[in-house]
């Protein structure tokens, strides 16, 4: 029989070739296991609504705004809700925290001095996404 020639250059390649699949074969399991530790955590959507209401013989003008943090379809209970205002030219500011009740709901009471936007803000848990209300203005009352 005769030997078939083989050129240098396919010699290399093929041990090249054979090389890095060995390679390849040999860190699989690692990289799995570094991937397996790596893994994201999903977590549920959340949805806070917000709405005013006045304060009926309050002097100045008081509003009660009241908040409601769900996640699927059911109120999220001992939730952190933070309340930000803002006034022209300030910057978004906290000025207040307040647990959410039983159902969800969360109120806090303001009395603006000024046109003030208000938002809600749920900074998520480790179950939950963070989420924040729309923004609800206020008018001072005219003096």
């Amino acid at each position: 029989m005769r030997s078939p020639r083989v050129s240098t250059l396919a010699r290399f390649g093929s041990a090249a070739a054979v090389a890095g699949l060995t390679l390849a074969g040999a860190l699989a399991p690692v990289s799995a296991a570094s991937a397996a530790t790596t893994h994201r955590v999903h977590k549920f959507p959340s949805h806070l609504f917000v709405r005013d209401h006045g304060v009926k013989g309050s002097s100045p003008a008081s509003y009660v705004i009241v908040g409601l943090l769900r996640s699927h379809r059911h109120g999220l209970p001992d939730r952190t809700i933070y309340l930000f205002d803002k006034t022209k030219g300030a910057k978004l500011a906290e000025v207040g925290t307040a647990k959410t009740g039983k159902h969800g709901v969360v109120r806090f009471t303001v009395t603006p001095t000024a046109r003030t936007g208000y938002v809600l803000v749920f900074k998520g848990g480790p179950r939950h996404r963070r989420t924040h209300s729309a923004v609800i203005v206020l008018r001072a009352p005219k003096a």
